[in-house]
């Protein structure tokens, strides 16, 4: 009988967390540059709006606020 093929092993909660992290940092040295500094509050809006719907897991009461936004 064939076996199927046994699934890649997805990578553990720090690796993930660290590889976001990795990707925050890299934007934000990116947006620090002199030339791109202008861009700072863009960056930084869009920080908060992810940890508020990252926080409240996108619930009823808090979306209506973050479309307004958009």
């Amino acid at each position: 009988m064939n076996q199927p093929p046994p699934r890649p092993r997805r990578p553990g909660f720090f690796r993930r967390l660290g590889a976001r992290l990795r990707t925050v940092l890299r934007l934000v040295l990116h947006f620090l540059h002199p030339a791109r500094f202008v861009l700072a509050p863009l960056l930084i809006v869009l920080l908060l709006a992810g940890v508020l719907l990252s926080l409240t897991g996108g619930l009823a009461y808090v979306a209506p606020f973050v479309y307004t936004l958009f």
